[in-house]
């Protein structure tokens, strides 16, 4: 006997449902453009019965409406009404008949409704950023309470130029920051940031970083602290080197809650990041930032000179970092209903309510590298309840010479 699959049993037996119900509103509501209120009274149920049935009967998505079917005592509830209201045997069969399949197809796939509610939004193509933002807040909660530590924003912004001293190339900065970071419990250190650069042609290539404020850097054991905008007292800190090519900064324990809240912002200069055009080996630019802290939302801003990478399309990619913490992977690319922004020119553009004095803190970052913001393109992700561990990254080919 050849066993169905979930995808096969959901097209087979939610139509059905769909089938029963949209005829129901058709013979007692007068059809789906009837309002949940006339719903409700011209059935007989509750309001969120009712709901129920008409976005289960004109849902275009099998999967999106098996979301909507109701639970055994909702339909109980309703086969009642349609006795009440004299509905012929046959149509009540076919009802509880359509419902029991559907019972089943839970049974045997998921076990329980909140297993067959993640099942359908994992599966549903192009699934609304809402439904992702209930799984990831789930995750958010669990993680802070397993992690012992959590933040409101995760900031990174980079900035995008022409290289100072090599020819075709192009330098960055970068700024980093935790935002409202508390802790859960006591002696929780924590990662405040991680640096990578993946380069196809060398891989493990050093390279030239310099604090974007060096009086920051001196006071905090090299990690490149921009004091300024950091809370107060200064966040205990420390760098240390991790795996080949990468460097650890590492925020000290504080006290839980929000005596021990901090805010902790990052910059730094990298010189000769990588060629501006594509060479062999090397022709596709990869640039973003790491998640491994529970946070409310993430930002990423990209700033572009205007004169780098024309007319390139730049796409968002999430790579889970369960196997590898570089991956490129396609298969650990996870999905996701965000999109990337392109903002405008300039600091103007890139306002944010969710980070306090970020006009200031690029205003600086900018100061500090001699560039002008007015000429950069502003790119941005933001995602609330961000997947970690993970890279979100934002990649395009880079152009021929």
């Amino acid at each position: 006997m050849t066993q169905t699959t979930f995808e096969e049993d959901i097209a087979e037996h939610v139509p059905a449902v769909q089938d029963v119900f949209a005829g129901l509103l058709e013979e007692y509501c007068g059809g789906g453009g009837a309002g949940i209120t006339a719903i409700s009274e011209r059935l007989g149920v509750h309001r969120k019965l009712a709901w129920q049935i008409r976005n289960v009967a004109y849902s275009p998505d099998p999967f999106v409406a098996a979301r909507f079917i109701p639970t055994p005592a909702g339909i109980e509830t309703l086969l009642a009404s349609l006795t009440q209201l004299g509905a012929p045997p046959a149509q009540r069969e076919r009802l509880a008949a359509a419902a029991e399949a559907f019972e089943s197809l839970l049974k045997a796939h998921a076990g329980d409704r909140a297993s067959l509610e993640m099942l359908v939004d994992s599966l549903t193509e192009d699934a609304p950023r809402p439904a992702e933002e209930k799984w990831r807040e789930r995750a958010f909660q669990g993680n802070s309470f397993i992690w012992g530590a959590q933040a409101r924003t995760l900031l990174s912004a980079s900035a995008l130029n022409f290289s100072k001293n090599r020819r075709d190339w192009f330098d960055a900065f970068q700024v980093r920051g935790l935002i409202g970071l508390r802790r859960l419990r006591p002696n929780v250190h924590w990662i405040i940031g991680q640096a990578a650069v993946i380069d196809d042609a060398a891989p493990q290539r050093r390279l030239e970083r310099t604090p974007l404020d060096p009086d920051g850097a001196a006071q905090s054991q090299g990690v490149p602290l921009m004091l300024e905008f950091c809370s107060r007292p200064a966040p205990a800190v420390r760098r240390r080197p991790a795996d080949p090519g990468l460097l650890n900064d590492e925020l000290l324990p504080a006290p839980v809650g929000f005596a021990g809240q901090q805010t902790i912002v990052t910059g730094e200069m990298l010189r000769e990041l990588g060629p501006v055009y594509a060479t062999p080996g090397n022709e596709r630019l990869l640039f973003g930032a790491v998640v491994r802290t529970p946070v409310e939302v993430f930002i990423y801003d990209q700033f572009v000179h205007r004169g780098l990478f024309p007319g390139v399309e730049r796409e968002l990619c999430i790579f889970g970092e369960l196997n590898s913490p570089i991956t490129q992977d396609e298969r650990d690319r996870l999905p996701t209903a965000e999109r990337i922004e392109h903002l405008g020119r300039g600091l103007t553009a890139a306002r944010s309510a969710e980070v306090p004095g970020y006009q200031q803190m690029l205003r600086a970052a900018f100061a500090a590298a001699q560039w002008d913001p007015e000429e950069f393109e502003v790119y941005r992700v933001r995602m609330k309840y961000p997947p970690m561990p993970a890279s979100v990254v934002i990649r395009h080919e880079l152009p021929p010479r």
